[in-house]
């Protein structure tokens, strides 16, 4: 590895920010975006301030952004040269964003983060190490540092905060921290564009797994995680997950996904004998409508996509 430096406004001139530098950078981080204008700023200063000696771009891809999302990304290119807009808007979803990011990329190796987070200063340094011997790559979730909203109101968050088996099948990176070789994205067709919303990272790397390709954990590679601080919003999340799973099986089934009926049966008898201590407590209010937002999401995606997965 080469001399490590900090891509911030103090840095010594380097590969990374070398804006006359037409050569193919080391590794490309593409960044999914929609209206992100109020949070972006936070990830795109984090990305400057990487701790590494790998050239790298950063491509925001823009889904159709009506707000100041790509002026806010223009604005940035003298403290991350690197940096360009992508207009990603030909249809709505964050697959189609992911793909038209990972087309202009100039590296194999291709990070994903998202808009409203922050990553870590050594996150692209410990993802290019792992991508360099890997297929497919994921790094572990800090659910803390963000949500001071979310915490005042619902407790600390919870979840999965690395890559782990999902819906008691494969094992997946959230696609907040998440990396891939763009040759194997290209051999799998890219991310699925028919999955707009819940299950888009999941279906990729769920098949890149099963068409023999590596997918492992990158330990140090942390990214800070933006939880969703209203009502509306957190219960929302639940219900597209919800309904995103049923196409997941629908497609997954064949190739050993499974509809575990006594977990169903557990977590629905749990909101049944839980929902009465709803009215007493906020906490309790707000996880008793995340799971029947959850469970009302898997009956519609049933019906929608035709398969029996409640």
């Amino acid at each position: 590895m080469g001399t490590v430096v900090e891509h911030g406004a103090d840095a010594a001139p380097s590969l990374a920010t070398a804006e006359q530098d037409l050569s193919a950078p080391d590794v490309s981080v593409v960044i999914p975006a929609l209206n992100a204008a109020h949070t972006l700023g936070v990830q795109l200063d984090a990305l400057a301030a990487q701790v590494t000696g790998r050239s790298f771009e950063v491509l925001v891809a823009d889904n159709g952004s009506t707000d100041g999302t790509r002026d806010l990304v223009e604005g940035y290119r003298d403290r991350l040269p690197g940096v360009r807009w992508i207009d990603a808007s030909a249809r709505t979803g964050s697959n189609v964003a992911r793909n038209t990011g990972i087309a202009a990329a100039r590296s194999d190796l291709v990070l994903l983060c998202d808009a409203d987070d922050e990553v870590d200063p050594h996150w692209l340094e410990a993802m290019a190490v792992a991508l360099e011997t890997a297929d497919g790559v994921g790094g572990r979730l800090d659910r803390v540092k963000l949500n001071d909203a979310y915490i005042e109101k619902w407790g600390t968050p919870h979840g999965h905060n690395g890559v782990v088996a999902q819906l008691g099948f494969l094992p997946r990176p959230i696609g907040a921290n998440a990396g891939l070789r763009k040759t194997v994205w290209e051999r799998l067709g890219g991310f699925d564009e028919t999955y707009v919303r819940g299950g888009t990272e999941t279906e990729f790397f769920w098949r890149l797994q099963l068409e023999g390709f590596s997918l492992v954990e990158v330990p140090d590679a942390l990214v800070h995680y933006r939880m969703r601080s209203s009502f509306k919003a957190g219960v929302r999340q639940m219900y597209i997950w919800g309904r995103q799973a049923p196409m997941l099986y629908r497609d997954f089934r064949e190739q050993g996904m499974r509809w575990d009926r006594r977990e169903s049966l557990r977590r629905t008898k749990w909101l049944v004998t839980t929902a009465p201590r709803a009215l007493r407590s906020r906490d309790v209010r707000y996880q008793v409508a995340r799971e029947a937002a959850y469970r009302a999401g898997r009956v519609v995606g049933s019906v929608s996509f035709r398969v029996v997965y409640l």
